[in-house]
C-alpha cells in the first residue's frame, strides 16, 4: 500500500455527544458551565461518527481509549499546557 486515508475516532461505540461531554466535565473538574443555546447554523453538523471501517479491515485497528478516558487525558493535558 503506497498511500492511504483513513478515518480515526471512536466508531459506533463510542459516540458521545456534547451534553454528555459536558456533564462529564463539569463532574470531573468541580465546575458548572453557563451554557447558552441558540438555533442551528445551517453549516451546523448535528450528529457526527467515525466511520472507522477501512481502517479495521486494511490494519486491524480498534479504538483502545474510551470516551472516559480520552476527556482524562485532554484534562490533565490542558491543566499542563503553556498557551
Amino acid at each position: 500500500m503506497k498511500h492511504a486515508v483513513w478515518n480515526i475516532g471512536g466508531g459506533v461505540e463510542n459516540t458521545t455527544s456534547l451534553n454528555e461531554f459536558i456533564d462529564f466535565l463539569e463532574k470531573e473538574v468541580g465546575k458548572k458551565s453557563k451554557i447558552t443555546f441558540s438555533n442551528w447554523r445551517p453549516s451546523d453538523q448535528k450528529v457526527y461518527i467515525s466511520d472507522i471501517g477501512k481502517i479495521s479491515r486494511e490494519l486491524n485497528w480498534k479504538p483502545r481509549v474510551s470516551p472516559e478516558q480520552g476527556y482524562r487525558r485532554l484534562i490533565a493535558w490542558v491543566k499542563t499546557a503553556q498557551f
